[in-house]
C-alpha cells in the first residue's frame, strides 16, 4: 500500500469509529496497533467498516452505551467480517470466530510458555505476566484488565529498548505517526523475545 492509500485507510477507519463512538475524539496507542493489524492482514476497507458498525450495534444496548469503546472491542466483528467476505468470495458456508473460553485457554497457555522463559532480571514483566494469568483462571475474563496489562508490557518494553534504537524506529517511519512507530518497536521486541499477548482479541 502507497504511503497515500495507507493515510487514507488509516483515516477513514478512524473518522468512522470517532464519529460513533463520541468523547474522547482520538485514537489511542492501542487502536493504531489494531488498525496496522487490519492493515497487515490485508482486510478491504469497506470490511472493516461492515464491522465497526456491527460492533457498535451489539454494544448500543450497554448501560454505558459506546463511550469508553475501543477498536479492540471491535476486533472480533472485523474478523468475522472478513471471514464471510472471504466465504462469500470462495462461495462457501459461513464460519464462526472461536469461542470465548477456548480464546481465554489459548492466552493461558501462550502466557505461561512467556513466564517460563522469562530471564532472571524480568520481575516486572513477570508480575505483569503472572496477574494476566489470575484473570484468565477466571470464569468470566475481565478483557479490559488483560488489555491494560498489554499496554503495561508494551510501555515496559518502550522504555527499556535503546534511545538510538527508538529513535531510529521514528527516522524510519515517517508515513506514520509517532505513535505507530512506537507500537512497531514494540511489536518487534515482542517477537524477537517471545513475549506474549494477553489480549483476547489476539487469540
Amino acid at each position: 500500500m502507497t504511503d497515500q492509500g495507507q493515510s487514507g485507510y488509516y483515516q477513514a477507519i478512524a473518522r468512522e469509529f470517532l464519529s460513533r463512538r463520541g468523547a474522547p475524539f482520538f485514537l489511542s496507542p492501542r487502536d493504531l496497533a489494531v488498525i496496522a493489524g487490519w492493515e497487515s492482514d490485508r482486510i478491504p476497507l469497506r470490511v472493516v467498516l461492515e464491522g465497526l458498525a456491527r460492533a457498535f450495534e451489539s454494544f448500543r444496548e450497554r448501560p454505558q452505551g459506546t463511550k469508553g469503546l475501543t477498536l479492540a472491542f471491535c476486533d472480533s466483528q472485523v474478523r468475522k467480517a472478513m471471514a464471510q467476505h472471504a466465504d462469500r468470495r470462495a462461495g462457501r458456508p459461513r464460519r464462526g470466530d472461536s469461542s470465548r473460553p477456548r480464546k481465554a485457554e489459548r492466552a493461558r497457555r501462550e502466557t505461561e510458555r512467556c513466564l517460563l522463559g522469562l530471564a532472571e532480571g524480568e520481575a516486572e514483566l513477570r508480575t505483569l505476566l503472572q496477574q494476566a494469568l489470575r484473570l484468565l483462571a477466571h470464569e468470566t475474563v475481565d478483557e479490559p484488565a488483560l488489555e491494560k496489562i498489554d499496554e503495561d508490557v508494551d510501555e515496559l518494553l518502550w522504555s527499556r529498548a535503546p534511545r538510538d534504537e527508538r529513535d531510529r524506529k521514528r527516522a524510519g517511519e515517517l508515513s506514520e505517526s509517532a505513535a505507530a512507530a512506537r507500537l512497531r518497536l514494540v511489536k518487534d521486541e515482542r517477537r524477537k523475545r517471545k513475549i506474549a499477548y494477553v489480549s483476547l482479541y489476539y487469540y
